[in-house]
Formats: C-alpha cells, sequence, structure tokens
C-alpha cells in the first residue's frame, strides 16, 4: 500500500507540472547522466537529439521541484518547448489516425492549451537491450506485476530508426505521469523489448512518412508550432525524405496487402459501430492448422492436431481448418483468421521447412496483428527464434516437467517427450518464459510488432505423444492457457454433450399413419437398418436414452419433446404448408441431421414430408468440406424433397441451393414489418446481412430412385444465437433500436415452418414457371448483379457478374465479351476480395 501511495503522489506531481509548464516548457524524463549529478549536462544543446535545435541564448534546462532524482533518473523541465520535425525520416506507424480535435496550424498555442483527451504528444528516446559477455539479452529484475506497459497507455503515431531509435506517441496527460512515474521506478516496458533512455514532451511540425501512402490520411492531424514552420516543414519533405522512403518500404505484396485488409476491417468495424452491431465479421473466426507438405505425414498432423484443438476451445466461436502449402501462398487467408498453428512431425522443420516468401507471409501476418502458435517449424522473427534440430535428432525421452498454470497457486508435475529443438529470444522485455527445464525454454511467448508469438517445444497438439493420462491432462492444461495468452477463448472443461433420443412429432394423424405404414414392413426388432444412422423406434423414455450412439438413433413415436428445447405448438401453428416440413424429427443433439434420412426416405409417399431438426449438432457439416458451428439458437434442419425426373425444377438440380436460400430470406422479408431487414443470397449458397454478413447457409445432396430425384436440403440460419457472428434477432433489435419500432424477435421453430412454407411455394411456382421466372425473383435479393471479380486469385483475370445461366451455374462475361458458366460444386464467392475461387478440377 505504501508503495501505492508512494507513485500515486508521484503521478500526481507531474500533473501539477504539467499544469504549470506544460504548454511553453517540456516535462522531461531522462536518466542522471555521468558527471551531471548537479545539473543538465550544458554540453548538450538539445534535450533529445531527435528534437529541433532552438536558439541557445534563449533555451535553459533546470531540476524540477516536483519530483526527487530516484534510481539513477530524474524528472526535468525544458524552455523552451522542444518539437518533432517529422518530415525528417520518421515513418508513421500501420493505422494510425489519432489525432486532437484542433489540429489545424492555425490554432494558437491558448486554443492548443485546452487539450482533449488524446492531444498530448510525447517522444520515447530508446535503445536496444545489454547483453552479458556470452551474448544473452540481460534480464530485468522487475516483477512481472509491476510491469507498466507502454501500449496500455498510449497510441503509438510514428518512429525513426537508428541510434537513438524515436518513438512519438499520443496520449492523455494523465497517461503521461503514469508513463513518467513508470519510467522513474524502473518498471516501464514497451512490446518490442527497447529500452527507453528519455521521455519528453514535444510539438511536432509537419507528417511523416505513411508506408502505404493511400491507405493513411497524409494529414495526421498534429498540432503545428505555427503556420510558417508548417509550411518549411511540408517544402522539407523532397530529397531527402524521398530517398528514405525506398530504404523503409522493404515489406513484401503480402504485407501491404495485409495492412489493407486491417485497415478496411478497422473502417468496416468503425461503421458497424456507429450503426450499433457489435462485429463485422462475416464467417466465425478460423483456426488455421499448417502440418506441413508431406504426403504421408500432413494430415495425420492436422487431425491430431484439430482433435487436441477442439478439446479446449469455446465451441461456438471457432471453427478448425487445415491450411496447405499451397492456400498459404494462394488464399486470403489472415483476414478470418483468429489463430495460425503451425506443427510438422520431427525432423519435419528442418526437412521441409518454409520458403523465404512463405516466411514473409507469416511473418506479415504476425507483425500486422496475427496470432501465432509455432510447434516444431523453424522461424525466425525479430524477437524469437525456433531453431529446428532435424530429423537426426530424435524426441527427448518422456522427462519430468513442471508447470504452473496461469489461473492456479498450485504447481503440477508430469513426464513428457520434448522436440530437441532451440528456442532463443533477443530481448527479455519482449518475452516470457511459459516453461522451462533446467534453464532451457519449452514454451516461449514473444510480442512481435501488433502481433504474438508463442513457441513451443512440447508436444501440446500432439497428444497422442503423452505417455499417460496425467501427461495429457497437465499438456491440455498448458495448451488452454496458451491459447488465452493468444486471446482464444476456452472451455478447458468443455466436452461433447451426450446424444438424445429423437421425438417424432406429425402434424396430423393420417401424416403419423402414412409414415408408420411405409416403415413398419422393413422393421426388424423395431429397428430400421441403413449407412451411416440405423433407427429404432420405442415407446420406452428410459430406453431410448440409454441407446443412443452416432450410429443408431432412437425414434420415440407420437410424443413431444419439453417446449423449452423445441416448441411443437408454435411449429405447428405456423406451418402452412401441404407436405414439406409436416413431419418432424426433432434431436436435441445429433451429429448431424443430414444422414437421418437413408432408412426411410426412399419408402415414405409423397404425402410425408419430414424435416430433421436439431438444437446442437456436433459435427454439422457445411459445403466444401466445411464446418458448420451449432450453438443454442441457431435454426439447423434438413428437409427432405421429392422432385418427379423431368420435370423444371429435376433437370435444372443445381437451382435448387438458390431456390432453398431465396426461401429462408423470403421466409423473413415476406413478413409484414419485416420487409426492409437487409437479409441477402450469395452465390452460391450462402444468406448474408447486407454484403458482409454471414449468417446461415445451405447445403444440398441428391439421389435418384426410380422415376423421382430425392433432395436432402440443409439449412443452418442464425435465429437467436448472437454468436460466432451475428443472428436475425439482433438484426431486429438493432432495426428497432433505430427506427423506433417493436418488432418483435422471432423463433427457431417460426423460422422453420415459415422456410417450409415458403420453400413449397418457390418450388410448385418453379415447376410451372420455370427458371426465367425464379430468376427475377432472385436477383432482387442476391448480391452479384454487375459486380467486377477475379477468376481464382487477385490477379486473375477479371469479369463481370452477369446472373445464373439456364443450368443454374454462375455465368460471367469477360473483357473480350466471352461468356463462361461457373458450376457452384466447389467453387466459391469471396466477397471481401471480389474473387470467385475456383475448385481445382
Amino acid at each position: 500500500m505504501t508503495a501505492t501511495l508512494y507513485t500515486a503522489g508521484k503521478e500526481q506531481a507531474v500533473m501539477r507540472a504539467l499544469q504549470s509548464h506544460g504548454f511553453y516548457q517540456s516535462v522531461a524524463f531522462r536518466k542522471i547522466l555521468q558527471g551531471d549529478e548537479e545539473g543538465w549536462n550544458r554540453k548538450t544543446t538539445r534535450a533529445s537529439q531527435l528534437c529541433e535545435k532552438h536558439d541557445e541564448h534563449t533555451r535553459f534546462s533546470h531540476f524540477s521541484k516536483y519530483i526527487e532524482p530516484n534510481l539513477g533518473k530524474q524528472m526535468v523541465i525544458v524552455k523552451p518547448k522542444q518539437s518533432v520535425d517529422l518530415t525528417k525520416d520518421w515513418t508513421s506507424f500501420i493505422g494510425s489516425s489519432v489525432a486532437p480535435k484542433d489540429g489545424s496550424s492555425s490554432a494558437s498555442k491558448a486554443q492548443r492549451g485546452k487539450e482533449n483527451e488524446f492531444s498530448f504528444f510525447f517522444l520515447l528516446e530508446a535503445s536496444p537491450p545489454s547483453k552479458t559477455n556470452d551474448g544473452s539479452v540481460k534480464l530485468r529484475d522487475v516483477s512481472r506485476d509491476r510491469v507498466v506497459k507502454l501500449s496500455d497507455l498510449a497510441v503509438p503515431v510514428a518512429w525513426k530508426p537508428g541510434e537513438p531509435f524515436g518513438i512519438l506517441v499520443q496520449a492523455t496527460p494523465e497517461n503521461f505521469s503514469k508513463v513518467g512515474t513508470a519510467f522513474m521506478e524502473g518498471v516501464l516496458e514497451l512490446d518490442d523489448g527497447l529500452y527507453v533512455d528519455q521521455i519528453i514532451s514535444v510539438d511536432v511540425i509537419g507528417h511523416p512518412f505513411n508506408l502505404v501512402d493511400p491507405l493513411v490520411d497524409k494529414d495526421l492531424g498534429l498540432t503545428l508550432l505555427d503556420d510558417e514552420a508548417g509550411r518549411k516543414a511540408e517544402a522539407g519533405e523532397d530529397a531527402r525524405v524521398k530517398s528514405g522512403r525506398a530504404e523503409r518500404k522493404k515489406h513484401s505484396s503480402h504485407f501491404t496487402k495485409r495492412v489493407e485488409q486491417r485497415k478496411r476491417s478497422v473502417d468496416e468495424k468503425d461503421s458497424s459501430l456507429m450503426g450499433g452491431l457489435k462485429d463485422p465479421s462475416s464467417k466465425p473466426p478460423n483456426i488455421l492448422v499448417y502440418s506441413g507438405s508431406s504426403p504421408t505425414q500432413a494430415e495425420g498432423i492436422f487431425q491430431a492436431a484439430s482433435q487436441a484443438l477442439e478439446g479446449v476451445l469455446h465451441r461456438d466461436e471457432y471453427v478448425v481448418y487445415h491450411l496447405t502449402r499451397d492456400q498459404l501462398k494462394s488464399h486470403p487467408w489472415a483476414e478470418n483468421c483468429a489463430l495460425m498453428v503451425t506443427v510438422v512431425g520431427e525432423g519435419g522443420a528442418a526437412e521441409d521447412p518454409f520458403t523465404k516468401e512463405e516466411f514473409d507471409i507469416v511473418s506479415d501476418y504476425v507483425v500486422t496483428g496475427g496470432k501465432l502458435l509455432n510447434l516444431g517449424v523453424a522461424m525466425n522473427f525479430e524477437v524469437g527464434q525456433y531453431a529446428a534440430a532435424g530429423r537426426k535428432s530424435q524426441a527427448a525421452p518422456p522427462t519430468d516437467i513442471r508447470y504452473r498454470p496461469k489461473h492456479s497457486a498450485d504447481e503440477v508435475s508430469f513426464k513428457t517427450p520434448f522436440r530437441q529443438d532451440k528456442i532463443t529470444v533477443t530481448s527479455e522485455d519482449s518475452a516470457q518464459s511459459l516453461v522451462s527445464l533446467k534453464g532451457e525454454e519449452m514454451v516461449v511467448q514473444c510480442s512481435e510488432d501488433l502481433g504474438k508469438v508463442v513457441h513451443s517445444k512440447l508436444p501440446l497438439v500432439s497428444l497422442e505423444q503423452a505417455p499417460d493420462e496425467n501427461a495429457r491432462s497437465c499438456l491440455q492444461q498448458i495448451l488452454a492457457d496458451v491459447l488465452s495468452r493468444l486471446q482464444i477463448n476456452c472451455e478447458p472443461e468443455w466436452k461433447l454433450p451426450d446424444l438424445t433420443p429423437c421425438f417424432l412429432i406429425a402434424a396430423t394423424t393420417d401424416t403419423s399413419s402414412a409414415f408408420h405404414n411405409a416403415v413398419k414392413p422393413h422393421l426388424k426388432d423395431n429397428k430400421l437398418s441403413a449407412s451411416p444412422v440405423s433407427l429404432r423406434f420405442t415407446d420406452n423414455v428410459a430406453d431410448a436414452e440409454e441407446k443412443v450412439n452416432a450410429d443408431l438413433l432412437t425414434v420415440l413415436s407420437d410424443m413431444t419433446p419439453s417446449a423449452a428445447v423445441f416448441n411443437a405448438r408454435v411449429y405447428k401453428s405456423n406451418l402452412k404448408s401441404k407436405v414439406l416440413g409436416n413431419l418432424v424429427m426433432y434431436t436435441e443433439v445429433v451429429p448431424t441431421t443430414m444422414t437421418l434420412f437413408e432408412s426411410f426416405m426412399h419408402r415414405v409417399p409423397k404425402t410425408v414430408g419430414v424435416v430433421a431438426i436439431a438444437s446442437r449438432q456436433t459435427k454439422g457439416k457445411g459445403r466444401g468440406g466445411n464446418k458448420w458451428l451449432s450453438p443454442l439458437g441457431c435454426a439447423m434442419f434438413t428437409s427432405h424433397i421429392r422432385l418427379a425426373t423431368g420435370t423444371k425444377l429435376a433437370s435444372k438440380l443445381p437451382f435448387l441451393q438458390h431456390v432453398a436460400a431465396l426461401a429462408v430470406v423470403e421466409a423473413i422479408r415476406t413478413r409484414p414489418g419485416y420487409e426492409t431487414l437487409d437479409l441477402r443470397v450469395k452465390w452460391p449458397n450462402d444468406i448474408y446481412y447486407g454484403s458482409k454478413q454471414k449468417i446461415g447457409g445451405i447445403l444440398v445432396t441428391s439421389s435418384s430412385m426410380g422415376s423421382d430425384i430425392h433432395a436432402l436440403i440443409g439449412i443452418g440460419f442464425n435465429v437467436a444465437n448472437s454468436k460466432p457472428t451475428l443472428c436475425v434477432n439482433d438484426i431486429i433489435e438493432e432495426y428497432n433500436s433505430k427506427n423506433h419500432k417493436n418488432l418483435a424477435t422471432i423463433s427457431v421453430e417460426e423460422v422453420i415452418a415459415w422456410t417450409m412454407n415458403v420453400l413449397e411455394t418457390m418450388i410448385g411456382d418453379f415447376q410451372r414457371e420455370g427458371h426465367l421466372h425464379f430468376c427475377k425473383r432472385y436477383y432482387t435479393r442476391w448480391l452479384h448483379g454487375n459486380t467486377v471479380v477475379h477468376l481464382e486469385k487477385q490477379e486473375g483475370p477479371e469479369v463481370t457478374v452477369i446472373g445464373l445461366d439456364g443450368s443454374g451455374y454462375l455465368e460471367v462475361k469477360d473483357k473480350n465479351g466471352k461468356f463462361i458458366s461457373l458450376q457452384p460444386d466447389g467453387n466459391s464467392f469471396d466477397m471481401l476480395h471480389n474473387l470467385i475461387e475456383m475448385k481445382k478440377r
């Protein structure tokens, strides 16, 4: 408590100094120079080498009467106030756009004295950390709970390379006092590991060089000393500055693209926040696993890593995907990537390393804010380096490891093998050892510019290497701790929910009888066998719950579930279709609703329209191998559709997914009062809010039997689940707030029933009127009319989207007027980058 009061007293003293001197003089903190214990070193004509030189005769410095020197450091008042000329080789930080409200060059000093929250600029002189005789970085003897991070208190504006290294930041006067006090007490920390030698409040002249000129406003709104100084500074940005541009612009094209994406996402987020919706992410955030390019190992390594990650991740927030080497170089994967995991088999890091181009892509992702968990891939970042031992060096045998979990006072001990690679750190200030063994780093967290990297020699995502259950549990705990440090939400105690029986709910007794009469001849011991899922019919609830598994679903006939999980009354009261949806197979928890139909769909009569509905899916499916997260509140259902061969829709089957997507949108937008909700369809099978936020998707499979085509339409649609992206009820509440309306939120049961009604009507219309009639309605809701896009990649051929062709494929026209049709099977439309990703055939 005494130390806290002492620190608070210093901060108040700094505030008094600012109030008395801050507008016309600089407040500075610096190390006491050798031989300068009695006063400011008179050989120094400037408070900082990075500040502009003023008339020496009118300028002086003196010790502050506010704070006594401490730990070899002092606070001083410098007169006149120092300034920094940003045209002299200063570079703006990417995305820096914070500015005072009145940053005009004509603002007088009196006007500038009325500083708003972010109108205070100060300069930091920094130098590399010192090293021991053996070349390692000297550790700072500071307790982590006392460390004060500059990044928590100030916004970076610009930097200048060389010695001393300069950093210009912007903060409130209150935070400046906290930074100065932390410096005096020896607990100030910079994310990049630099040591602070001096801090001084300054005015600024001119504008820094912008690394990405089209994206960062040239005018940061920085306060100028006066009009004349501003004009001189602008004129000074000539050969000297221009020559420095090429030198500083040593970033790959991937980096600048990443900056563009980051800036765009920030702009979109700001725009969204102005409108009130919380997150403009178009899809759930991905966790991407790179597992090398070995054809014999990569898939197995990925499967093991995926299983380990999904064992600790928050179930409803992330999807784990495999990132191949080709995708690493050619796909725009970074902007929707919450975490990248790199893991290879023993020796893989040495035998199959990243090329320079590949590492540049990964590095650019990290330094612009990405998160990386590296397990075995050789990488040399600025702060942390991971060196692979190679194939000849086998994993060390199981060794005792001791570890204290992040939120626990108890230490755990376990045996585990580990890689005999080497992790080195060049800046202890920007790195933190999480697990070590006899002084050797096992798991290290590093800050790399705006991003974070954790290097690990422990098999955190290769749990099959754990020698026993205790080791496996401890490795999972470390993995969860590491992920939480990388801002990934985890549920270490989470496990898959138990599968539950199915309730068969018929709209009428006739429908129930028709279904039972159709399947009864094929039952054996009340079991209807099929692959991959068989159905077993029973009236005994207790028996039903005991025998449910992934291969066998127990069906309770003519019973209804609790209204708390599925309100059958609400569903039936909203269902107006003649056939579609008139028989519900409701299961609270099921692997996926898409696999429940095989045993009966070719046997039930045309008067029975089965829809399978689940509250949770443990293995939800999406198109093209994608996974569909299945949180509570999401409408997840699969409808069986029967089409007679030779009919208009059966002969143009690719249109069926377009019909289904439009049916979901129209189910909402045709309700009175809901017409203006901006729900749209995206080719080939997604449902969007506006043009950026995906809230639903369609998956269609089909087979033929006799004179009929049997199609299964799987639909996932966010109704009442705000995670992982956005849901319809969020949109409704936002609409009510902005338009002073009182539209009711809607339920999953209502949405599914309305969709069945519209889908049946639209299929009937298509069968009668054909595809041209359907397309007129479809184009009123889709996102792509006359959009100019690129095929396959951003440098690919430019084409214009025309519409759907006669087969239901996407029709585009190239610059030569040639029409090209793209099948929806495997191709997809990337809204963010205006490109069509082509399936490799």
